[in-house]
Parts: C-alpha cells; sequence; structure tokens
C-alpha cells in the first residue's frame, strides 16, 4: 500500500479527494512542517507519495525528514500541487508518482550530491534553508564501453565533470551540476543517476496517460511551470538532456502533445537552451517527414510499440524504425539529434578498423578474413556521436564523413560493406599481415629506406618479424 500525503488546498479541492491507488491523508502545514512525517507515515509503508507546493517548501528540510523515516529521499515521489491544473488532475498525477517511484533502482552514497541553499521559501523568506541532495551519475564499469574509446559522455558534459583517461571515465562529483546529459549521451546505458532513470521516466508517463489522454511536459528541475489542465509535467534534472527520440515517445503512447519548459526566464545556466531549441526543431522535422503536423495524430500504420524499453539509449532510432511504415522513402537531414550515416571513401582510407574499434554501438563493424580486410556499416545503429571521425588518423584527407540525419531506404538495406581491401598473408604462418592501402602508405612515408623496411613489414606479420 502507498501513504499519499497532500498538502490541504482549497483550490483542488485536496481535502475530498480519494484515490484506487492508496491512501490519502490531508495534512495541515505539511509544505511548512515536514517533520510531522515521522508520526504520520507507517513504519510498514511500502510507498511514499507527498504532495506539496514546491514554492512553498524548503526542500532539504523535507529530504531532512523523510530521511529521519529511514528512506531514500531521492526514492520518495513528490508532486508539485502548483503545478497540478486542478483537482481531478492530482489522480493522475499520483499515478504518474508512484510508478515513477516504483521504477527507482535506489542510490548509492557515490550518486548522491549535496546542493547548497541558494533562495528562501515564498512564505518563509527569512529562512536560511537547508542543503538538498540531488542526484549524481555513476559508470556502470561493466557496461562502460571507455575501454573501446568511447568518450560520449565526456564530449556531452557541459561542466567537464567527466573525463576519459586511459580507457576508463573519470568523475568529478564537486564540477558536476547533476544534469543527467550524460545520462542521454551514453550510448550503452552505462550512466545510472537516480533522478533521471529512463526506465523510471518511461514509466510515469506511461501511467499519466493511462489515466486518459493529456499532453506531456518536460520540465527542468529549476523550471517554474504554470499549470494546464490536461497537461502532465514531467520533471527531469535539465532540459538539455532531451533527446529527438524522448520527444517524440510520448506521442507513440498516446500523448496529445508534447512540450518542454526550460530552466527559467533568466536562461539554463549551462546555456542549453540553444541545444533544447535545435532538439525540438529536430523532433518536429521527424515528424513531418512522416507526414504528422502539429496537433495531428500519429498514422495508423506505424510499427509496433514496444512494453518498454522506448526511452533505453537508441531511442531516436527506435521511434524512426516504429514510424518508418508510415513513410518508407523518408529522407532528412538534421541538426543535433543522435541518428546519423557515415561515407567511408577508399581512395584515402587506411582500411586501419580504428573507427570500428572505436564505434560504440557497433554500428562500424570489421573483421580480417583471408580474402582482406572487411569493414561494414549498419546506419539504423548510427547515434552520430562521431567518435569515428575524431579517431580517423586520416581524417585530414576525408577517409570518413558523418552527417545527422536518416535515409529510410538506406536503413531498410540494413548493414553494407564500406571499405575492403586485400591483405597480404605472412610468408611464416601465412596470417594476414596488414591492408595493403596501409602498407602502401607506410612504403610512400619512408622514401629511400621503403625497399629494405618493405621487405621485413611487408611480408611478416607483427608476430614473426622478430624471426
Amino acid at each position: 500500500m502507498t501513504t499519499i500525503l497532500v498538502c490541504n488546498d482549497p483550490r483542488l479541492g485536496t481535502e475530498d479527494w480519494q484515490t484506487a491507488e492508496g491512501h490519502v491523508l490531508p495534512v495541515n502545514e505539511l509544505c511548512h512542517r515536514p517533520r510531522q512525517l515521522e508520526s504520520l507515515v507507517p513504519a510498514d509503508e511500502d510507498q511514499l507519495v507527498l504532495a506539496i507546493h514546491r514554492a512553498d517548501v524548503n526542500p532539504g528540510a523535507v529530504q531532512a525528514a523523510v530521511r529521519h523515516l529511514g528512506r531514500d529521499p531521492l526514492g520518495v515521489a513528490t508532486i508539485d500541487l502548483d503545478a497540478v491544473a486542478e483537482g481531478n488532475e492530482i489522480d493522475r498525477a499520483v499515478r504518474a508518482a508512484i510508478a515513477r517511484a516504483a521504477s527507482f533502482p535506489g542510490a548509492g552514497p557515490d550518486q548522491i550530491k549535496l546542493v547548497p541553499p541558494d533562495r528562501a521559501t515564498r512564505r518563509s523568506f527569512l529562512s536560511l534553508g537547508s542543503p538538498t541532495y540531488v542526484g549524481a551519475p555513476k559508470i556502470d564499469v561493466a557496461a562502460c564501453v571507455a575501454p573501446d574509446g568511447c568518450r560520449a559522455c565526456a564530449y556531452a558534459c557541459p561542466q567537464d565533470a567527466l573525463t576519459w583517461v586511459g580507457g576508463a571515465i573519470e568523475f568529478d562529483v564537486n564540477t558536476c551540476v547533476a544534469c543527467g546529459i550524460c545520462v542521454t549521451a551514453c550510448p550503452a546505458g552505462a550512466v545510472a543517476n537516480p533522478a533521471a532513470v529512463p526506465a523510471a521516466i518511461e514509466a510515469e508517463i506511461r501511467a499519466a496517460l493511462a489515466s486518459g489522454p493529456a499532453g506531456i511536459r518536460y520540465r527542468c528541475r529549476a523550471a517554474i511551470s504554470p499549470p494546464e489542465a490536461s497537461w502532465h509535467q514531467v520533471e527531469i534534472p535539465c532540459t538539455g538532456m532531451l533527446t529527438a527520440g524522448w520527444l517524440i515517445a510520448p506521442l507513440l503512447l498516446g500523448a496529445t502533445g508534447v512540450d518542454a519548459t526550460p530552466c527559467h526566464t533568466g536562461g539554463c545556466p549551462l546555456g542549453n537552451d540553444e541545444e533544447l531549441a535545435a532538439t525540438v526543431g529536430d523532433a518536429v522535422d521527424i515528424l513531418l517527414s512522416f507526414g504528422v503536423f502539429p496537433g495531428d495524430a500519429l498514422p495508423a500504420n506505424v510499427g509496433l510499440v514496444p512494453e518498454d524499453g522506448l526511452f533505453a539509449p537508441g531511442a531516436t532510432n527506435r521511434i524512426i524504425d516504429i514510424l518508418s511504415p508510415a513513410s518508407p522513402g523518408a529522407k532528412l537531414e538534421l541538426a543535433v539529434a543522435d541518428v546519423g550515416s557515415v561515407i567511408v571513401d577508399p581512395t584515402t582510407c587506411t582500411a586501419c578498423r580504428m573507427c570500428a574499434s572505436a564505434c560504440p554501438t557497433d554500428a562500424l563493424g570489421s573483421a580480417v578474413r583471408p580474402d582482406g580486410v572487411h569493414i561494414d556499416f549498419d546506419p539504423g545503429m548510427c547515434i552520430a556521436c562521431g567518435q569515428c571521425v575524431s579517431i580517423c588518423p586520416e581524417i585530414e584527407h576525408g577517409a570518413i564523413v558523418m552527417t545527422r540525419g536518416f535515409d529510410l531506404l538506406d536503413r531498410a538495406s540494413g548493414r553494407r560493406m564500406v571499405r575492403h581491401d586485400s591483405t597480404p598473408l605472412c610468408e611464416i604462418c601465412g596470417r594476414p599481415v596488414a591492408p595493403a592501402s596501409m602498407l602502401a602508405k607506410i612504403e610512400a612515408m619512408l622514401g629511400e629506406d621503403a625497399e629494405r623496411t618493405m621487405a621485413v613489414i611487408g611480408r611478416r606479420c607483427g608476430a614473426c618479424r622478430g624471426r
């Protein structure tokens, strides 16, 4: 059972409000006296939901009260009554909050960041406030593909709190602002932030829409968003973490519209407002490419929507695959979306395979076979991270070029060969030596010493050159 503590609000009629989701208990002065929780919440209660007026609350004091109950403050569902338009929307908000809390994976000590108070509450403006805890990222080493060269989270971090060092990601909690951008930037799902769990956000949205038609509005943690009837607000650390896939996904789940509210009127302190605008533009363009105009219902012939995992890594590619039956020939260039394609120039590529080794999604793959080196590419798996381009030793000669966007006819062909080069075999053991184009490149660089050196490195593999 769930205990739902609701701050009395005559505007919303919370004193008479009931739900089948749990036990509702209206509480006077809940926003200003959170220590009441200790006497109101049963010790054996499974879940706790707090419906409070966010502008009146000292969040640190609420978290302290929750900790006194022996609970993780990041795992307690909180509803901002100031963002609920009318009484009948509270039920939707509670169902959504319970679903999100049920998907909360827990937070270890290394996933919590202490944030000092930056403002007083609306009514207790003389209060010095209390520090609050927010979710901080943690890297799952077993899932992380940094040892293969992936730097996606480090490239995306606006504060340089994540850095790639010797095949591992190092994290500076003091620099981190807990924006959640690394969560959606990671192609392997290896970044875990308890305040931005994709599965939990998806569970909240699904539960909100199960209560009836509504729009979904993503709201930055620092945003002040007025309530609006038939809209459910989903709080995330920063709207800069949104992808085109996350913006479109609620529509596939039945949302009547999707919106995103950036930080506040002063603009995003991380400079992500422009990034959000570009992401929204890409999401709109994707929908338009499938014949969906703002306010239109989705075509009836879209693909099957999965029961879960819609917000997992690769969400935008997954969304495009679902929409593809509506317009099989759709083709589109995008600005910032995590969808792309690569072109390899055989005249300058030396088939070194470094691009494939750095690809975090295996969109680029490679193999050395008896007939030579093979490099292949699957456009349906590319997230346009650009790491193949940055690692290419022949990038100055245009050996590989990445573009953002998609071509459904190209995607329909699946994985295809993008580079093949013959490979001389070792005169001793018979194993491949190196791609012929790479050997030609080395020979050209050696100049006068080429003949003598190539007689060794061009005829024997690395293991046999010392024989």
